[in-house]
């Protein structure tokens, strides 16, 4: 009977949306419970924002890695595992009633253990210590104790072997353990340079997650939300390593699969390096090279903010990876509504060739899409606006009833705009009070400018499926001869702009050079329609490293 009903449940077609909702759906049920046992105790916005986004990430992350483990020992499909793991994921919900009946009146409050590597080791072999009133609480003990029993019968069920099962189980606590002490392990990485790992105490541990929390101009004093901050900041970058390898060996359906069943077999020669193929990587650096360039500007602004320690690496780089992930959730779209417009001039594109399905690139979306909100929210509201601001010009820009791509200066405007708002994010990460006002308005308008004159690059390999599918970029209406020159003259002038509104004679020269390299390049056809933008933003990045070496260097330097 139970054998049957695990089957019904691993059947289940399960999607990326379908997963996250359910997902949501059960943390909302955690967060409900939690709040009205605790008579719906009066919050700060920041700190109820924090602390949904802490017990989301902190189950998400135990979520990908046992299910990533349960693949490797079962060697069963992913959505089978992914499916039974999902109703298991139902025991969150009762650890704070289970802590409200044990405790009474009583204090319990239920977070991480805090601890030196003996005492861990202590408590590892006495099943989280003797104090269940603060850390790991009776709740949380019910709970681990109750999935590591329901994983070790799912094993059992699965292989029949009593002592795979055993060890299934001990490896489950393992991992559950060093989640439920993750902060003591992380301090011993980030202390150990200065210090033996067998020096650092559970005071240091309090010392480095509970203490105010700032990273550049983002800064939380309240001792409950340090933790929340810090940790959110640190489970969101450590995902998306994760959610890459579980996407290397996670079989996704290809075009000629949709229908059957997908095997459970590694990915890694196949899917998975046609997507890393596809994502264009130029654009990627773009994306993060915005990012660090508004960040400079903001630190030559606001020099007061710059910080320097891990939180502020995290901070900046979940930004970075926001921004890519937008960028990547923005091609997945593109690429399903532009399908026949690639079966002319892009036929090595995944869609194409059927390496991957529309409805897999959906899924893909919506990963990619989710976690760049995610990774933005961990650096703050304002972040995450601009990230989803980013996403909804993203599909105005791509798809229908609107799909504005098909007129060449609203979706010139529209992509420069985006890529603006990434310079703009990495700005206020260093503005006093995040304040978007203080973004310089030549600079804001530079690079609006500079883009809309030069972003028609890229359309210049897709002439022929744009012209046939109504698309008309500045490359279909002209002509390549005329459109590169148009082009071309464009980013001369955008060079030369950036002398006059920055005040700055001295890249007078590099601008000229520069300038004129790139209009060369873009008149030259035995240079390739689908490699020019290479060579040009590659002289754009030249340019950047000696604008922020001659002009705000400087100036910095004083400063120090």
């Amino acid at each position: 009977m139970l054998q049957k009903i695990i089957s019904k449940i691993e059947e289940y077609p399960l999607t990326i949306p379908q997963f996250l909702l359910a997902f949501s759906a059960i943390i909302a049920l955690r967060m409900l419970g939690e709040n009205l046992l605790s008579g719906l105790a009066g919050r700060s916005l920041e700190l109820f924002i924090s602390s949904v986004l802490a017990a989301y990430l902190f189950f998400l992350f135990a979520y990908l890695v046992t299910l990533i483990f349960l693949m490797f020992y079962l060697h069963e499909p992913a959505k089978r595992l992914a499916n039974v793991l999902l109703w298991g994921y139902f025991l969150v919900i009762f650890p704070p009633l289970i802590d409200k009946i044990w405790c009474g009146q009583n204090f319990c409050w239920s977070f991480y253990a805090f601890d030196s590597l003996k005492d861990l080791g202590r408590r590892f072999l006495t099943f989280f210590g003797s104090d269940a009133s603060i850390g790991i609480t009776y709740g949380v003990r019910v709970e681990v104790a109750l999935a590591i029993v329901f994983l070790m019968i799912y094993i059992f069920l699965k292989t029949k072997k009593a002592l795979k099962s055993f060890l299934g189980g001990l490896i489950a606590y393992v991992i559950l353990f060093v989640l439920g002490s993750f902060p003591s392990w992380l301090t011993f990485i980030i202390l150990s340079p200065a210090r033996r790992i067998t020096a650092v105490e559970g005071f240091d541990v309090a010392g480095l997650f509970l203490s105010p929390a700032r990273y550049f101009s983002v800064e939380s004093a309240d001792i409950l939300n340090a933790l929340n901050v810090k940790m959110n900041l640190i489970y969101a970058f450590l995902l998306v390593p994760l959610a890459i390898f579980f996407f290397w060996v996670y079989p996704v359906k290809s075009a000629d699969e949709v229908g059957g069943a997908a095997k459970p077999r590694f990915n890694r020669a196949g899917k998975f390096w046609a997507v890393a193929k596809n994502i264009r990587w130029i654009q990627i650096m773009i994306h993060a090279g915005l990012i660090l360039f508004g960040a400079g500007l903001g630190a030559f602004y606001f020099p007061k903010n710059i910080t320097i320690d891990v939180f502020s690496f995290f901070a900046l780089s979940n930004l970075i990876l926001a921004a890519v992930f937008a960028w990547m959730a923005s091609v997945f779209l593109n690429d399903i509504a532009d399908l026949e417009a690639d079966k002319i001039t892009n036929v090595k594109r995944p869609l194409v060739t059927g390496e991957f399905s529309a409805d897999g690139y959906r899924q893909l979306f919506w990963a990619s899409f989710a976690l760049s909100l995610v990774l933005g929210l961990t650096v703050g509201v304002k972040f995450f606006l601009l990230v989803l601001t980013y996403q909804i010009i993203g599909w105005v820009y791509s798809c229908w009833p609107f799909r504005l791509k098909r007129f060449p200066l609203v979706a010139g405007f529209l992509s420069a705009l985006n890529l603006t708002l990434l310079f703009v994010s990495g700005f206020i990460l260093l503005a006093d009070n995040q304040d978007i006002s203080q973004v310089p308005a030549k600079v804001f308008w530079l690079i609006i400018v500079a883009f809309v004159l030069s972003l028609p690059i890229k359309d210049l390999k897709d002439i022929e499926g744009d012209r046939k599918n109504g698309i008309w970029t500045i490359p279909a209406l002209l002509g390549e001869t005329w459109a590169r020159f148009l082009i071309g003259l464009g980013i001369f002038i955008s060079y030369s702009l950036s002398v006059v509104w920055l005040n700055a004679k001295i890249l007078f020269l590099p601008a000229m050079i520069l300038g004129a390299a790139s209009f060369w390049i873009l008149q030259n056809k035995k240079i390739l329609p689908r490699r020019v933008h290479i060579w040009v933003f590659g002289l754009l990045f030249v340019y950047v490293i000696l604008m922020a070496y001659l002009v705000f260097w400087p100036v910095m330097r004083l400063g120090f």
